[in-house]
């Protein structure tokens, strides 16, 4: 099996209550270009007796490094991921647009990750829904080129930081990532939607 795609990052509130994890306000951005996913474990901690290696306490998750690279962050995927203050500017005769606002009041919620991988296995596709369960982004970088003759298409990234989620239940023991095989994208995706609390609009 090899994979061959990515698709539809979905993003959702991380919430927690007496060790039950939720998550709310669900939001996609439609497009993905790469993801990669980057842990850091703690060491493996080997007791020897007899000249070898008798128990071992092996490493566990601590921390890790989530990129996503997408076409775009628009307003309101910024606004959510980044946690940026919402304001309207008056400008012109007339005129207004509303602008997001970088300032000392900014804070990054914690959220839930999800996003599909596209697998082939003989000429069998499958889609892998992976869910990071905390992940807390940084701002990302800004840079951009001038046009040319010919487009050179420039794509955003954005990085954060992965935690254990607080859950402590039948589901899992602090885990910090979900994932779930299906037969087709839209089956994959609903999954995420589902997990991730994103609330079906009206006339959708």
């Amino acid at each position: 099996m090899a994979i061959k795609g990515l698709s539809i990052p979905v993003f959702g509130k991380y919430n927690c209550t007496e060790g039950a994890v939720t998550y709310t306000d669900g939001v996609i951005n439609p497009s993905a270009v790469s993801y990669t996913v980057s842990v850091e474990s703690t060491d493996n901690n080997p007791l020897y007796a007899n000249n070898r290696i008798k128990e071992n306490d092996i490493g566990k998750f601590s921390t890790g490094t989530y990129t996503l690279e997408t076409d775009d962050l628009d307003h309101e995927i910024s606004k959510f991921l980044l946690g940026l203050k919402e304001i309207t500017r008056e400008y012109g005769e007339g005129k207004s647009v509303t602008s997001l606002v970088y300032d000392d009041d900014q804070k990054a919620p914690a959220l839930g990750v999800g996003i599909i991988e596209e697998h082939q296995n003989d000429d069998v596709d499958k889609y892998k829904a992976v869910i990071l369960k905390r992940v807390i982004f940084n701002i990302p970088e800004d840079a951009a080129n001038t046009r040319a003759e010919s487009i050179e298409w420039q794509t955003k990234s954005i990085e954060g930081t992965i935690a254990r989620s607080e859950e402590n239940g039948e589901n899992g023991k602090y885990p910090w990532k979900e994932e779930a095989w299906f037969e087709s994208e839209s089956e994959a995706l609903g999954f995420l939607k589902d997990i991730l609390g994103v609330v079906k609009k009206e006339g959708q």
